[in-house]
């Protein structure tokens, strides 16, 4: 199968710590690039879950549960 180069740009911490991660499980990051877009087209879809303020959007769901107000 034909590779081509793909370039991204992403913080030098993020890299960093993806590279150790990485490390840990095994691979390098582009097999774990490659993962990602191989499952991405499998399940087509983002392999995980996509959220604006993830915070905002939990904290309003406790306090619609009534968590929020001492109850």
């Amino acid at each position: 199968m034909d590779s081509v180069n793909v370039t991204i740009r992403v913080e030098r911490e993020v890299r960093d710590a993806a590279n150790e991660l990485f490390d840990e499980l095994g691979v390098n990051i582009t097999q774990a690039v490659n993962m990602f877009l191989k499952q991405a087209i499998r399940e087509r879809r983002i392999p995980f879950e996509v959220t604006a303020q993830p915070q905002v959007r939990y904290a309003v769901m406790r306090i619609e549960e009534g968590e929020g107000h001492g109850e």
